[in-house]
C-alpha cells in the first residue's frame, strides 16, 4: 500500500537510522526530508579516505541476522555488497586466541591445565546459579562462563569499552561476545576435535567494496540528495497540545506534519519550546554516552593479519579492538599498504582526550608494536578521529530512565524516535534498517485512505 501524503516527513539527523527511515518512508510515497548537522551524510555509518587508503568509522560489518532486511540491502547495493569471509581474535597474554572463543583453541594456546580449571569452574558456575539471578552483565558472565574465563575476557573488555563496572552494566551490553562457550562445547571438542570446532560468528559477513560508508551512499542517493539538508543547525522545535509545530533551523521555520528523530534523548528535549517538565529532563541527562577515539596507523605492509578485528580485554592496553579495512575489503589499501584502526573508547574529560593527538598516536604505536603486529619502521602516517557519543551506556537504572523519557516523547502524536542515540539502544545497521521499514510501515497505515474515513 503506498500512502496518499504529500507533506515533507522530517527526519532530524541522517545516520543511518535516518537514512534507513528515509529510504523505506520515500519507497511507501512519503517525501522525507533530513536535516543533518555535519557535512555530509552517513553519521557513524561514514567511511573516511587519506591518500589511496579508506577506513570506516569503527569496525563495521553488516551480519545476516534478519533475511528480510539482507535481502533488502542486497537489493539496494548489487554488486557492490560483497560476502567477505574473515576471522577474529582476542589477545590474551600477548597470545592471539580464536574469537568468539573456541575451547579447542583455548585447550592448546591456554594449555590442558589452565583449561580444566576454567572448564571446572564453569560447571560449578552453572551448577550453583540461576538464570534468574542473572540482572547484570557481571551475574551473568560468572554464571555463563566461570570466573576464570568470565574475568579474562569479558567482565575486564566491557569495563573498559564501558566505562562503568561490570556490576552496574545491564546483561544485553555483552553482545553474545561469548556465545557458543559452553560446558558441552568444552567437552564435545575435548573429545570430538577440530571437526566439531565452533563456528566463528564474526567470521562471514557482508561489506561494502569501498567501505560501511557506501551503504549510507546507496540510501543517501535512493532517497535524493536534494532531500538530505546538511550543515543545518536545529535551534528549536515547537509544540502545541501533544504535537509538534514546527522545526526552526538556521532562520527557518519548516511546519511539522510527521517528525522522526535520531536525536539523543537530551539533545532532542532540550531543543523543544515550550520547555519538557524538570524530571524528565533530568531523566536525560541522567543518560550517559560513550565517545570514541579511532586511531588510524598507515603502514608500509601488506598487511597486519588475516583478522578482521582483534580484541584486546586486558587493561593494560587502552584500546578495545583493533580492525583492519583490508581484511574487508581488498579496495581499501593499495596492493602493498594497509592501515589498521584502534578503537580507544572515552569520556570528554579521561586524561587520554587531553593529550595531544600525536602523543596518542606514538603510545599507540608503541603498544600495538610491542605485540610484533608491525614495526614502527613501518609506520607511513597516522589519523585521529573523536567520535562523540558512539555508544550509549547500558547501566542498571538506565531503563527507568529511558522509559520515563520515551513515556513524556510517546505523548506527541506525529513524532517518532529511532535509532542508536534516539531510542539509547545498543543496535546495529540491520536493526536500524529494520526500525525503518516497520515505521514506514506503521505511518502508511495511518496515512491510508482507509485509516482517514476510519477516523471520520
Amino acid at each position: 500500500m503506498v500512502t496518499t501524503n504529500t507533506n515533507p516527513t522530517l527526519i532530524l539527523g541522517a545516520g543511518p537510522a535516518g537514512l534507513a527511515a528515509g529510504y523505506y518512508l520515500s519507497h511507501s510515497g512519503f517525501r522525507p526530508l533530513l536535516l543533518e548537522a555535519a557535512d555530509e551524510p552517513g553519521g557513524f555509518a561514514r567511511t573516511y579516505t587519506h591518500r589511496e587508503f579508506r577506513y570506516d568509522a569503527g569496525a563495521h560489518r553488516f551480519h545476516d541476522k534478519d533475511p528480510e532486511i539482507t535481502s533488502d540491502l542486497k537489493r539496494l547495493m548489487g554488486p557492490r555488497l560483497l560476502h567477505a569471509r574473515a576471522p577474529s581474535q582476542i589477545c590474551w597474554k600477548n597470545t592471539f586466541l580464536d574469537f568468539p572463543l573456541s575451547p579447542l583453541d583455548l585447550i592448546i594456546k591456554m594449555g590442558v591445565g589452565d583449561i580444566s580449571r576454567a572448564a571446572w569452574d564453569l560447571v560449578r558456575a552453572r551448577c550453583s546459579r540461576s538464570k534468574e539471578q542473572d540482572h547484570t552483565l557481571e551475574t551473568q558472565a560468572l554464571h555463563r562462563y566461570g570466573k576464570a574465563i568470565a574475568n579474562s575476557f569479558l567482565i575486564g573488555y566491557s569495563e573498559k569499552l564501558w566505562g562503568v563496572p561490570a556490576n552496574r552494566l545491564l546483561p544485553e551490553v555483552s553482545g553474545g561476545r561469548l556465545k557458543g562457550l559452553t560446558a558441552r562445547t568444552v567437552f564435545y571438542e575435548l573429545v570430538k576435535g577440530k571437526r566439531s570446532k565452533t563456528a566463528h560468528l564474526d567470521g562471514s559477513f557482508y561489506y561494502p567494496r569501498n567501505g560501511y560508508g557506501e551503504i549510507a551512499d546507496h540510501l543517501a542517493e535512493a532517497i535524493g540528495r536534494d532531500n538530505i539538508l546538511t550543515r543545518r543547525t536545529i535551534s528549536r522545535i515547537s509544540h502545541d497540545r501533544g504535537r509538534l509545530v514546527s522545526i526552526h533551523i538556521d532562520g527557518v521555520t519548516l511546519d511539522a506534519d510527521e517528525v522522526v528523530s535520531t536525536l539523543g534523548p537530551l539533545r532532542f528535549l532540550s531543543l523543544l519550546d515550550p520547555k519538557p517538565p524538570r524530571d524528565i529532563l533530568d531523566a536525560a541527562s541522567s543518560l550517559k554516552f560513550r565517545d570514541l577515539l579511532l586511531v588510524v596507523v598507515f603502514l608500509n605492509r601488506p598487511r597486519v593479519s588475516n583478522n578482521a578485528s582483534i580484541y584486546f580485554p586486558s587493561l593494560q592496553f587502552p584500546f578495545t579492538r583493533l580492525h583492519e579495512p583490508k581484511n574487508r575489503s581488498p579496495e581499501m589499501a593499495p596492493p602493498n599498504q594497509t592501515c589498521v584502526v584502534v578503537e580507544i573508547p572515552c569520556f570528554p574529560n579521561d586524561p587520554i582526550c587531553l593529550l595531544p593527538h600525536h602523543v596518542i598516536a606514538e603510545n599507540t604505536i608503541e603498544q600495538i608494536e610491542s605485540l610484533n603486529l608491525f614495526k614502527g619502521s613501518e609506520v607511513i602516517d597516522t589519523k585521529i578521529h573523536y567520535l562523540s557519543s558512539a555508544y550509549p551506556v547500558l547501566e542498571i537504572g538506565s531503563e527507568a530512565l529511558v522509559e520515563s523519557v520515551m513515556n513524556y516523547l510517546r505523548g506527541f502524536e506525529n513524532l517518532h524516535t529511532v535509532g542508536r542515540a534516539g531510542r539509547f539502544e545498543y543496535k546495529h545497521v540491520h536493526d536500524l534498517m529494520k526500525q525503518g521499514k516497520e515505521l514506514a510501515a506503521r505511518l502508511t497505515d495511518r496515512h491510508s485512505p482507509s485509516a482517514s474515513r476510519d477516523s471520520e
